[in-house]
């Protein structure tokens, strides 16, 4: 969808352009907020991970699921399924460690191991 709006790019946004930059510009913001001045590379993941959430939920809330009957079960909203919670949560952690890792090597873990002040008192 989101090649059919920059395909025609006008000087004067269409109502389609005008969203597709807002949506855009709120998540580059939300990234650059919470990561930091290296946010360009996770524009695309974090983006990806909004719309899906952002889509699910309304189409779980919008759709009546149950008029559509398959042979062998019927179709529910993605985020009735237990999997898409585990995948999304296996996704950000991977990209979590990876970004920690990349930024800071083997030291990043060092803040796991450290024993806290509360567990050391009797």
């Amino acid at each position: 969808s989101a090649i059919l709006v920059i395909r025609n790019l006008q000087t004067i946004p269409t109502f389609s352009q005008n969203l597709f930059e807002y949506v855009l510009q709120f998540i580059r913001d939300v990234s650059k907020t919470h990561i930091g001045e290296e946010y360009g590379l996770w524009v695309p993941f974090i983006g990806t991970l909004f719309l899906f959430i952002f889509v699910s939920n309304w189409s779980g809330a919008l759709l009546p699921w149950k008029i559509i009957q398959l042979p062998h079960r019927e179709l529910v909203a993605p985020r009735n399924d237990i999997n898409t919670t585990v995948v999304l949560a296996l996704l950000t952690s991977v990209a979590y460690f990876y970004a920690g890792l990349s930024k800071k090597g083997l030291a990043y873990f060092s803040k796991y191991i450290q024993p806290t002040p509360i567990l050391l008192t009797d």
